[in-house]
């Protein structure tokens, strides 16, 4: 993920602490160790509706109201592209509010749920049921907190099939989750992750039939498998789509730069790396419609270093992606819901200037830049990206896209909306974050919109937090 050298010379105060971490998350910057893993989530899409989905071929879908399943969006409905937002979903003891934002931001804190987890990368809920939560940790196992308390049983222990962690800055192990839309019927999950032959591998698994608090072991199905390259910038994050699609991300294959081919694999649309692919996890091989034409049949977009954390708005469906840097920018992604097929750049361009820095005159005729950029000179280097905020808790921060970095344990957020950056705004000193926070691996959210930060710790110390109104 980040370049341990920079983060040790910039947070020394931090540094004896961070020794200890074993992990350097999303690969930015100059170091042949500096990628990322990731993980998942995504939302759910509502078990009815009206207004959303299918059989038109022009303008958008009316809005829909979902109840009974996923939080956000409608399944059935006629006139658009696409599934239309929801107004309201609800389902289990999930809400999302798509209203527009009303009132001021109060002061927020970040209220711990749980300690004690042991390298923590992901937070999410099933979709439709915000009382229970995942977490990912990247040793191989998936840990259930239910009713706030944090389960003594594993939900999932694949530990000996991953790739753990075996030296410091080790980024392979467990690295994706994400719940099937439809999972409180079917009980279908999907991982990523490192395993011990150095393969990256999407798996399937089932929540056991006779304990709604475990899953079965066995996997169901394998859909990929692809060599790991160098062991950093594995990528990792998985979400579902408001298409019902399963997004991938995968990193570039490690290294600073790409010298695995002479282009870039993130350049190289006949190669998995440095992509976000689109599964149908029902028909796959079978690549869904839409898809880029051309090369590996799996590709949404391509272009990119790491996308450590992506995540869609829950409301809009649009893409919001985190892209680890390598020398010098972070930057974040927005892509309208639907218009894939886009080339960010990497590893012609860096953020929004060339790669690498200092040289000129680089082009691409497809290329689609950052809507937002953190330099490392602030101390910035290793985007986590984040999400939308739709919970009800906050209704000023409704449509706010909040995110972070874990270098530097700062949160941001900004907001994007009709094609354009309306406003930026740092949420570090509210939430206190650089002094609570160790390393800010990931952020999640749950089934009622509320967002979560995911503190990877030091020594079995990882924390999970909630960003609350004081």
């Amino acid at each position: 993920m980040m370049d341990q050298k920079r983060f040790l010379l910039s947070f020394m105060p931090l540094a004896a602490a961070l020794l200890g971490l074993g992990f350097t998350l999303n690969g930015c910057g100059g170091s042949d160790n500096g990628a990322g893993t990731g993980g998942g989530g995504g939302s759910g899409a509502g078990g009815t509706g009206t207004g959303g989905d299918t059989t038109g071929t022009t303008g958008p879908g009316a809005p829909a109201t979902s109840t009974g399943g996923g939080a956000g969006q409608g399944t059935t409905g006629t006139g658009g592209t696409g599934p239309g937002p929801a107004t309201t979903g609800t389902g289990g003891s999930g809400t999302i509010e798509c209203d527009e934002p009303g009132g001021t931001v109060p002061p927020l804190k970040l209220t711990e749920v749980v300690s004690g987890l042991d390298q923590p990368l992901f937070v999410t809920s099933e979709p439709g049921d915000a009382s229970r939560l995942y977490v990912l940790e990247q040793e191989g196992t998936i840990r259930l907190i239910s009713g706030g308390v944090l389960q003594g049983t594993a939900f999932l222990d694949i530990s000996d099939d991953v790739q753990g962690v075996e030296w410091e800055g080790d980024e392979r192990g467990l690295l994706g989750l994400a719940f099937h839309p439809d999972y409180a019927a079917n009980g279908r999950f999907f991982v990523y992750f490192n395993t011990t032959s150095d393969r990256l591998v999407l798996r399937e698994y089932r929540r056991s039939e006779a304990n709604p608090d475990q899953a079965t072991p066995a996997e169901q199905k394998e859909f990929f498998s692809i060599p790991v390259l160098r062991g950093n910038h594995n990528g990792g994050m998985l979400a579902f789509g408001p298409d019902g699609m399963l997004y991938v991300g995968v990193g570039d294959g490690g290294s600073e730069g790409d010298t695995q081919d002479p282009d870039g694999n993130g350049q190289n649309i006949d190669v998995k790396y440095g992509k976000i692919l689109r599964i149908n996890v029902d028909t796959y091989p079978t690549a869904p419609a839409g898809n880029l034409a051309g090369g590996d049949p799996d590709i949404w977009d391509y272009g990119l270093r790491n996308p450590w954390r992506f995540s869609f708005d829950s409301c809009n469906g649009d893409l919001y992606i985190g892209d680890v840097g390598a020398k010098a920018v972070e930057e974040i992604n927005v892509e309208p819901r639907g218009q894939g097929n886009r080339n960010y750049g990497w590893s012609i361009f860096e953020g929004n200037g060339c790669y690498p820095p200092g040289q000129t005159g680089c082009e691409l005729p497809d290329y689609t830049p950052p809507v937002a950029v953190h330099g490392h000179g602030t101390g910035d280097g290793s985007i986590t990206g984040g999400y939308v905020y739709r919970g009800s808790k906050i209704p000023a921060l409704r449509g706010t896209y909040i995110y972070g970095d874990f270098s530097s344990n700062r949160i941001y957020s900004f907001v994007w909306k009709n094609g354009s950056l309306v406003s930026e705004t740092p949420l570090t000193g509210d939430l206190e974050s650089t002094d609570t926070l160790q390393a800010l691996a990931s952020f999640g959210e749950d089934a009622a919109g509320d967002l979560y930060v995911v503190d990877y710790g030091v020594n079995g110390g990882g924390r999970l937090f909630r960003i609350d109104p004081e």
